[in-house]
């Protein structure tokens, strides 16, 4: 699910619920509304849908039979809080048979993905990588109504003014000649394979084989190229495809002395990009004692930059990435998601 962080359990993984403690603090069931509050304020959502531009037909279509759902509100006020390490996460997202059905994908597809990467000038195992985590590579897309999903998430307060966005794009899709019936995925509003809000749906959906239809519940082709769309569309940050994500990383024995000396003054971004450190080259990293996984020099290169990532602290596992890193996490601003992408890309690709 786009940009949702790590706290939000995907729909391809199944944890072990001992790890995990289960609701928030403040966890509590919702005063669902009078059927006055709620019809008024579909009401008025109605009359701001029009004037948004989307047509009378489709409004009283699809929100005419929208109820609240103490369902939905309850998932979204009680989110389970991982308390899971790096390694247990990995341990649940990239198994031997998420490995196989990824190697798979590459061969049935082989064609299909060469095609659109080269006209996307992206690698096809991180297309791949990115559908094996979001919906094990199509499988599990969810199956919650999603118009009833985000309709409930505009009412209430707490993310009102982001569902507001995402129920006007739903509509357009609707307006666009998307069957209601087929808006159906997470509970957070994700659709698909690769499991789009609708925003993104509407930035970045591409309908790669021309019939008119973006689909990405059903068509492959459809499917890689949105994927492939969004992660080379973000203009802050161009995907290189002469590079990878990133690589394991052993640090110096003084990693303790020099951290605060690497950490970034003033960031800015979601937390896992405030994490990162100040980028050096590779040629830097090395002066500084730092090895790959192997025990081995790194690369060479006095202008290909890196950052360190270490997501459970510095005296655990640590990656050095380079910038594609960066839009895996604008896929999902989770060091341990962009991470699991680019491990499973390298498996998959191995």
């Amino acid at each position: 699910m786009k940009i949702l962080s790590i706290i939000i359990l995907s729909l391809g993984i199944y944890f072990n619920f001992s790890l995990i403690s289960i609701y928030a603090a403040d966890c509590k069931k919702p005063i669902m509304p009078s059927s006055e509050k709620w019809n008024s304020w579909i009401e008025e959502f109605k009359i701001f849908a029009l004037n948004e531009g989307i047509s009378e037909k489709t409004i009283d279509d699809v929100l005419s039979d929208v109820e609240p759902s103490s369902k939905i509100l309850l998932r979204d006020k009680c989110q389970v809080e991982s308390t899971i390490s790096l390694d247990e996460y990995l341990y649940y997202r990239i198994d031997k048979a998420r490995i196989i059905a990824g190697k798979n994908i590459m061969k049935k597809y082989q064609k299909e993905l060469n095609i659109i990467s080269d006209y996307f000038s992206i690698q096809p195992r991180f297309i791949v990588s990115i559908l094996g985590l979001e919906s094990y590579y199509g499988k599990n897309q969810g199956k919650t109504d999603t118009i009833q999903a985000i309709t409930n998430l505009a009412f209430d307060i707490r993310r009102s003014n982001f569902y507001k966005k995402q129920l006007i794009a739903a509509l357009k899709i609707i307006d666009n000649g998307l069957s209601p019936q087929k808006l159906k995925g997470s509970w957070g509003g994700a659709v698909g394979m690769p499991q789009f809000i609708p925003t993104t749906y509407l930035d970045s959906g591409y309908d790669w084989n021309k019939d008119g239809l973006i689909d990405i519940w059903n068509n492959y082709e459809d499917v890689f190229a949105s994927i492939a769309n969004y992660l080379t569309s973000i203009d802050k940050n161009p995907w290189n495809n002469n590079i990878t994500w990133g690589r394991e990383v052993i640090p110096p024995t003084n990693i303790t002395v020099i951290n605060e000396s690497l950490k970034q003054k003033n960031p800015k971004g979601c937390g896992a990009v405030k994490s990162m450190s100040i980028a050096k080259t590779l040629d830097e990293w090395h002066k500084l004692g730092f090895k790959s996984i192997t025990g081995n020099d790194l690369p060479k290169s006095q202008y290909l930059n890196a950052r360190l990532v270490a997501p459970n602290g510095i005296n655990k596992r640590m990656f050095l990435v380079y910038s594609n890193y960066k839009n895996i996490l604008y896929y999902n601003c989770s060091s341990y998601y962009a991470v699991a992408i680019g491990l499973l890309s390298d498996a998959i690709k191995n």
